[in-house]
């Protein structure tokens, strides 16, 4: 490790760095090239496991001593001279490319000072930010190549402090319906299956995308299927049977049980905007009540059917207007947030529907967090928690933001809410990221730029999603997290028709799905679903980590470098461990099954997923009188592991498993019988 850098580090944390430029431009959908010249054979990986709770401003430096004065945000950030020192010694020492992550770090953290400074109402900043800042010493490269991580003897245990309460992890049914509706009745029916039931990967959250659309075709949303047919007509008059395919879907969603089901809108009604577009506009504010009126209505709509949507998303990625028009969008002027949110909320409780009354709200939707969230909630947040007209705060990851910045989101929204506690908080969308081990530093990277052309089916992508759910859960004590669009048909070609292409790919395809199909199905007529690892990591949380389940924090101090851990008790009282581990090599850890001060209790099963095994059952280790036990986890793999603690009872979670059918990807999937869905050909109309 470098100690030039330590100082200069030291130096720009306590009076912090100058800001590197960010974009502001919303890259939410809409991926772009980027230049792919990292070496994918570096072993320079990463050491940026940052403990949620650590608070104290010491390191692997040691003990720093107390500013003795708050920050003063007027005066000069930094000192320039050791700054350029530090990047003329890196770039000397061949790692320069390597360490923008750790550039990143220290500009995001800045980012989040000069936004959160505004939302302090006074309090003073003093070690306790600082600190935030100092922990970015742990994500500092280092050559890390020995085959276990730390002292395997160090006992892995839950902390007894509980933490948020879980409530869902989804996906969006955005925009695959409308090619799902070219596939055979058995195929459609079982992709609810695939997506929802209790063996497939059982999400607990599904977005609804209410559609903006006069014409379902391309001239106007230039991208095939991203035109969802808008329930009002130019007249102003509603069609009930428009966009059929997804209302199918948001019908198996509910047939399902999903527990936590959203609405939300890209766009107001072509009917409604000034270009008579779904896209290219910005809200205008003459036409909130008419637009919330309208989402109303289609929210009433679905009551009628026996469709119970808990949340309601007004806006999305209201950072862009989105004027190429390749999707539905449009930009909302953060001026005006508060407003939709406030008419929205007058709109709901008019509804002569309790149901409807019931629904939830929740905003803004955000693109991305150190250059959009931060500088801009203090605008529309605070009238909004006041007159208490949105229910949680949902945001996007759109710039892969590091640890320290997302330990800075989470306090400026305390600050905001003072002297209540924050609303609830969700992400709600993230994809289309090159992998870490694909053509970056195999231990991961931050920045907008993260966004870029490529697929990758395998662990590696699958790895990157893990810790990003890891981020949210621990860092934020995010309740939801949400996956963007549960199927893609961005595979690089057809796997019938072109050897290969299932594979990776680094210049074709995007990692957009969880779910492929095959984009040139209508010639091929392949009809399968190719299953990615992102689908068998994600059911390791979306199947162990189900509504109400209460979180325990694993610190990050008592695990090998490279590995996470997300660790919460279900309401049947049965425990799970989820740990990621992103090293090349195997870890041993050594485990107590229970808490801190908990004696022991019973394991009742071990999952792992690797570049080998999909969600494959792993032998039980023999569990000590004391409660602890050995074990290692997979190289490059996800194990979570299910236990009940003495005397609180519970009983496994995933109950007995069924015999297992083969999917049609070649992929095993578990399934049972699940509720009767309603057949394509039932539809009064289907999207043309």
């Amino acid at each position: 490790m470098l100690l030039i850098f330590h100082y200069a580090f030291i130096t720009l944390a306590l009076a912090t760095a100058s800001p590197l430029q960010q974009s502001s431009h919303s890259l939410g959908r809409s991926p772009s090239t980027h230049d792919s010249s990292v070496d994918r054979a570096t072993n320079v990986i990463r050491r940026e496991e940052v403990s949620a709770a650590s608070t104290s401003s010491s390191g692997i430096l040691g003990t720093l001593p107390e500013p003795t004065t708050a920050i003063n945000f007027d005066r000069p950030f930094g000192n320039n001279a050791l700054w350029q020192e530090a990047l003329a010694f890196d770039k000397a020492a061949g790692v320069e490319k390597e360490n923008r992550m750790f550039y990143a770090i220290i500009a995001n953290f800045q980012v989040a000072e000069n936004s959160a400074r505004n939302s302090l109402a006074g309090i003073s900043l003093t070690s306790s930010m600082i600190s935030q800042g100092l922990e970015a010493l742990n994500i500092y490269p280092m050559q890390f190549n020995q085959p276990q991580a730390n002292d395997p003897e160090t006992l892995v245990q839950l902390s007894s402090t509980p933490q948020q309460t879980i409530q869902s992890f989804g996906a969006s049914g955005a925009w695959w319906p409308f090619f799902l509706k070219d596939f055979p009745p058995a195929q459609q029916k079982n992709l609810s299956s695939i997506l929802f039931s209790e063996d497939g990967l059982h999400l607990s959250g599904y977005r609804y995308n209410i559609g903006a659309s006069q014409d379902s075709g391309f001239s106007v949303v230039t991208t095939p299927g991203r035109a969802v047919e808008s329930f009002m007509l130019s007249d102003g008059t509603y069609d009930w049977s428009r966009d059929g395919p997804g209302e199918y879907y948001l019908q198996a969603a509910s047939d399902a049980n999903v527990s936590s089901i959203t609405a939300f809108a890209n766009s107001a009604p072509s009917a409604l905007t000034a270009n008579k577009k779904p896209c290219g506009n910005e809200l205008d504010p003459t036409i909130i009540t008419q637009f919330t009126t309208y989402i109303t209505e289609v929210l009433s709509h679905f009551a009628q059917k026996g469709i119970v949507i808990d949340y309601i998303s007004p806006m999305n990625e209201p950072d862009d207007d989105f004027d190429a028009c390749a999707q539905e969008g449009m930009s909302v002027d953060k001026s005006n947030r508060a407003a939709v949110f406030q008419s929205l909320r007058t709109a709901l409780q008019a509804s002569n529907s309790s149901t409807v009354r019931d629904i939830k709200i929740m905003g803004d939707e955000i693109s991305q967090v150190a250059s959009q969230a931060l500088p801009e909630y203090n605008t529309w947040l605070p009238p909004t928690l006041t007159s208490k007209t949105v229910d949680a705060i949902a945001v996007h990851m759109y710039d892969w933001p590091d640890d320290a910045t997302l330990l800075n989101y989470r306090q400026l929204l305390i600050n905001i809410s003072l002297p209540s506690p924050p609303p609830p908080i969700k992400m709600t969308e993230i994809s289309t990221f090159r992998s870490a081990s694909g053509v970056h530093a195999p231990w991961g990277w931050t920045g907008p730029h993260v966004m870029g052309v490529e697929y990758d089916p395998g662990i590696n992508s699958a790895l990157d999603m893990a810790r990003f759910i890891w981020q949210w859960l621990t860092l934020v004590n995010s309740e939801s997290w949400d996956w963007w669009t549960a199927v893609s048909n961005y595979m690089p070609g057809s796997p019938s028709t072109c050897p290969g292409c299932e594979g990776f790919n680094a210049t074709s395809g995007f990692n957009d799905g969880l779910v492929y199909i095959d984009p040139f199905f209508h010639d091929t007529k392949d009809y399968n679903f190719y299953l990615t690892k992102r689908f068998w990591v994600f059911k390791h949380f979306t199947k162990f980590l189900r509504p109400g389940a209460v979180r325990f924090d694993i610190p990050n101090e008592i695990l090998p470098y490279g590995t996470v851990a997300v660790a919460a008790r279900n309401v049947d009282g049965v425990y799970t461990s989820i740990f990621v581990n992103r090293n090349a090599t195997e870890q041993a850890i050594r485990m107590k099954v229970g808490g801190n001060g908990v004696a022991g209790g019973v394991i009742k099963g071990i999952v792992q997923t690797t570049d080998k095994d999909d969600f494959a059952d792993v032998a039980l280790p023999v569990v000590g009188a004391d409660g602890v036990f050995k074990i290692t986890l997979p190289a490059k793999g996800v194990m979570s592991i299910q236990f009940t603690v003495k005397d609180e009872g519970g009983s496994p979670a995933a109950g007995k498993r069924d015999v297992d059918i083969d999917d049609l990807s070649g992929a095993k999937i578990e399934r049972r019988k699940g509720p009767r869905y309603r057949r394509w050909e039932d539809r009064t109309r289907m999207m043309e």
